[in-house]
This record gives C-alpha cells, structure tokens and sequence, in this order.
C-alpha cells in the first residue's frame, strides 16, 4: 500500500477543509444506544398500539432498519475510497453512527413491537440497492446523503409529529441530530467531483439521479397506507421531502459556486412525478391525470 504523504501535507496545511470537522462533532455527539434505550423504556413504560398503529410502524420502520444497514455499509465503503482525509474521516463517523443506529432500531422493534424485519418492500428495495450496488463515488454520495438522508429525516419528524409512541418519538431525535450531520459530507466532498465530469459523465449522473427520484417516490406511496393510518398526510411528507432534497441541491451548487440551473429539470420532475403520484382526484382517467400534473409542474 502506498501511502499518499503529498496528501497528508495538503491536509494538515489546507485550513479550507472542513469535513474533519464533521468527524470531531460527530466524535463529541456520540450516545450509547443501549443506555439510551433502556432509559426510555424504563421512562415510557408500556405501549398499547392498535393492530392498523402496530402494523403502520413495522412496515415503515422495517425500511428505516434496513436504511440504516445500507448506509453503514454505504459509509463503509466511501471510507476506503475517499481519498481526502477529512471526507473519509467524516465517511468513518458515519458508518459508526449508521451501526448504533441500526442495533438500536432493531431492539426496538424486537423489544418494543415484538418484530423482526425480513424482507423489504420492492420500492423501498430498489432505492437503497440502486445506492448501495453503484461504485461510482460521486452517485453514492448523491444518492446516500443527498437524497436516502433526507427522506429518512422526513420519516423521522413525521413519526415524531404522530406521536403514536412517545419512546420512538424521543429516540428518534438522536437519529434526526446524526443523519442532519451526514449529509455535510455531500455537499462539502461532492462538488470536488462534479467539476471533473465531462458532459456525458455529467448527463449519466443526473439520469441516474431521475431514476432514483422515481423509485423514491414509488417507496413512499408504498407506505401511503401506514402514513394514513399514523393520522399523516402522504403529500405533506413527500412535499417535505422535496423541499430538504431541494435545498440540498441549491447548497450544494452554492458550494460550487455555480447557479443551480442544473438541478431545475430535477424540480420540474420531482414536481411532476409529486403530482402524479399523490394525484387527488382517483376518478380521472390516466392522460388526465398526466396532463393536469404536467401543468402544474411547469407552472413552478
């Protein structure tokens, strides 16, 4: 193995790097997930949930879990490919926040709901594998802290808003806190790698991106049902979705230095794909529907 000492010199001397950073918080911010979780339980005490509230959450958390497991081995993999020093320190404190939070989630549902995850619902499959099978660095970024992250904050603070466990509500303040510090790692490393791509580097890249948001959005209707049965409205959670991936998108060509025209046809179908998906009125016909949801995407 070659040790690269050119650019260990660059690191110590190069005061513009700030991922570091991200790994030293996140060193600062570590909380034992078995002292946490028997404090809340001992606090909360025990949970009578409805059959529709007990199944609603074993499918939404079962994707949580197995989220969790993608983006620690997602992690994982970006640390012994990252060159600069700061991104893989950031990558290795995140695959250590991703284990606890996948130990964690599952003695929850094993403990709390009586649960076991198995298999993943098809959607919500094709998205984490899409992330997690690519070796291209720069769509593993995008897809894990840019796009995966985001939703699952939006998962988070709409369980927490239901309040249908006020355990899980607690726990999954520490979730928001670690995943909110992840996503620094996309938008600091990622335009290092966007500026090198050729123009056919860069179509490939955001198709890819297309295709993702697609099967984004066919995950969360996939849990349209538990959203409603939590007393949650599925467009309120996909549009707070929008909005986060959105405004990462915007930050990230903020730290580019470059307008963000780039990312305006992701809108327009991100917005496109919303309208047809969460389509309200169930009576019209398809070209309806598509036309109509057309419209008000361009109208934007």
């Amino acid at each position: 193995m070659i040790i690269p000492f050119d650019i260990y010199y660059q690191f110590l001397s190069d005061d513009q790097n700030k991922l570091d950073k991200v790994y030293h918080k996140g060193q600062d911010k570590i909380w034992n997930g078995k002292e946490v979780l028997d404090s809340l339980f001992e606090k909360h005490g025990d949970l009578d949930l409805s059959p529709e509230h007990s199944l609603a959450l074993k499918n939404i958390l079962s994707i949580i879990f197995w989220g969790e497991y993608v983006a620690w081995n997602v992690a994982s993999d970006l640390s012994s490919k990252l060159d600069d020093f700061g991104a893989k320190m950031a990558s290795v404190s995140q695959a250590h926040d991703e284990a606890r939070h996948f130990y964690v989630m599952g003695d929850y549902l094993k403990k709390r709901l009586d649960y076991r995850p198995k298999a993943m619902m098809p959607a919500a499959f094709r998205v984490l594998n899409g992330v997690g099978k690519t070796n291209n660095v720069a769509k593993k970024l995008l897809g894990m802290q840019l796009m995966v992250e985001p939703v699952a904050i939006t998962i988070f603070r709409f369980l927490r808003k239901s309040q249908v466990d006020p355990l899980l509500s607690e726990l999954l303040e520490y979730y928001e806190r670690d995943e909110a510090r992840h996503i620094a790692l996309g938008i600091k490393y990622l335009p290092n790698l966007i500026k090198k791509m050729n123009i056919l580097q860069l179509i490939d890249f955001v198709i890819w991106q297309i295709r993702m948001i697609n099967a984004e959005i066919e995950g969360l209707r996939s849990i349209e049902k538990d959203l409603i049965a939590l007393d949650l409205k599925p467009i309120e959670v996909f549009e707070f979705t929008e909005k986060k991936q959105v405004d990462c998108l915007k930050t990230l060509s903020a730290e580019m230095g470059v307008s963000d025209i780039l990312w305006r046809p992701v809108g327009r179908i991100i917005s496109f794909r919303k309208h047809l998906a969460f389509y309200p009125h169930k009576d019209h016909i398809f070209i309806r529907k598509f036309i109509n949801s057309f419209f008000e995407a361009i109208k934007k």
